[in-house]
């Protein structure tokens, strides 16, 4: 590896451990969490909740999808580096490695170089390594990623920047470029689905009919125009095209107001 790259200019280990860790304590979160938010979703389908007792479940419901996304994301990234995981600059090139093994590139092999524009400085961020971003693209393909979890990530990203002048500098925000136009029609169609949920549920309104018992008397009996499952199908669906419509909304302002920066 000396003969192809150089001498080690700097090297930079990762925190294979904290992602581990953090991994952990984010899936003993959503475990217990998510059960309770099910079991929530269930007795609040079987009977008529409160107001303050739906919002208690939707608070539940979405601490666990966010623990479970923190763990997985964690889980992936410590596998895609694996044990050991280390990057090296050197004279000539640019080493990453793990006890698995280490492979390398000259620096003319760098074909991007991808830093976003808006760090996130924050204690949770540091935590979890999203503080810092770097996405080198090379031209066999690869993609190395390198995060707050890397000993000196900016120090890394700034060997690469000065050994690599002809790559391409991105900031990660270009497909928002392209996309802009479809945040607004994204945001049209899910807000077109929430009026046909909307319409659906009130043309299917509560009704009642009249019941002959064995002993000849009567009774009303009220018909749900929606099953309970249909209503708990449907009130997924409403928070998912909110939450769609307001993310593409905030999407197309913000590149907007970043093109005029």
């Amino acid at each position: 590896m000396a003969d192809r790259f150089g001498a080690v200019v700097s090297r930079h280990p990762v925190a294979v451990g904290t992602r581990r860790r953090n991994a952990a304590w984010a899936l003993a979160a959503a475990v217990p969490t998510g059960w309770l938010g099910l079991w929530g979703l269930s007795t609040a389908g079987s009977s008529s909740g409160s107001a303050g007792g739906n919002k208690a479940i939707g608070v539940v419901t979405g601490l666990a999808l966010v623990a479970l996304y923190v763990a997985v994301t964690q889980t992936l990234r410590a596998l895609r580096g694996g044990p050991g995981e280390y990057f090296e600059v050197r004279e000539r090139g640019l080493v990453h490695g793990s006890r698995r093994g280490a492979d390398g590139w000259t620096w003319d092999r760098v074909v991007s170089i991808t830093i976003p524009s808006d760090p996130k400085p924050n204690a949770i961020a540091q935590r979890l390594g999203n503080d810092y971003r770097c996405t080198l693209a090379l031209d066999d393909g690869t993609r190395l990623r390198i995060d707050g979890h890397a000993t000196g990530p900016v120090e890394l990203a700034r060997a690469v920047l000065r050994n690599c002048p002809d790559a391409v500098r991105l900031a990660g925000d270009e497909w928002q470029r392209r996309a802009s136009g479809w945040f607004l029609a994204g945001a049209a169609a899910f807000l077109a689905t929430v009026i046909a949920i909307v319409t659906y549920i009130a043309d299917h309104p509560d009704t009642t009919r009249r019941v002959t018992e064995a002993n000849g008397s009567t009774s009303l009996q009220d018909v749900p125009g929606i099953s309970d499952g249909m209503v708990m199908a449907f009130a997924l669906g409403l928070a998912v095209c909110a939450v769609g419509a307001l993310t593409c909304v905030l999407l197309f302002v913000r590149y907007r107001w970043y093109r005029r920066r």
